[in-house]
């Protein structure tokens, strides 16, 4: 589609597929993959080479308005299977009427808890709660086609349908 994306309409938190939590703010992660340093001979000084595929620790913040059940459910210490549904709008400048499009994007997540932030409660105010969790696997569908997959448990880091941890795939 042709276009840029111009703002996130929403972003709708689901726990397991089924529980609606509502809607939230989420700080997705920084992927930084391992490194090893590489020295010797024919090299002149260091190349510190990222390891293609392997990640260093990942992390993800949601942050929602005010306090509830739903949310609170995701402080227990369990593997919690996250959706995040939303729409992005795009300016659309090959139309002649200057139309704008929307383009869907989900996130699919297993996640476990690190930090819970209940927040503050003060009258006339958002609480703003906040939790932090360790990523074990990430999926993004941009209209609905696949576009990142990391599962650390499962080997797999996919760009664009190529596994770079399957040596199937990759070579």
């Amino acid at each position: 589609m042709n276009g840029f994306p111009i703002s996130l309409k929403g972003f709708t938190l689901y726990i397991n597929a089924l529980l609606e939590v509502g809607t939230v703010d989420v700080e997705l992660p920084n992927i930084q993959f391992m490194t090893d340093t590489v020295t010797g001979s024919g090299i002149g000084g260091e190349l510190e080479v990222p390891i293609a595929g392997l990640t260093k620790s990942m992390t993800m913040k949601i942050k929602k308005r005010a306090v509830n059940s739903q949310f609170t459910t995701l402080v227990a210490p369990i593997i919690h299977q996250l959706a995040f549904r939303g729409k992005i709008q795009m300016a659309d400048p090959g139309s002649a009427i200057g139309r704008v499009k929307e383009r869907t994007i989900r996130i699919m997540a297993k996640v476990m808890p690190k930090s819970k932030n209940l927040g503050k409660a003060e009258t006339a105010k958002a609480m703003d709660t906040e939790a932090e969790f360790e990523v074990i696997s990430i999926r993004i569908f941009v209209d609905e086609i696949p576009t990142l997959h990391i599962d650390k448990l499962n080997n797999i880091f996919a760009v664009d349908g190529i596994n770079y941890l399957d040596d199937d795939d990759f070579l």
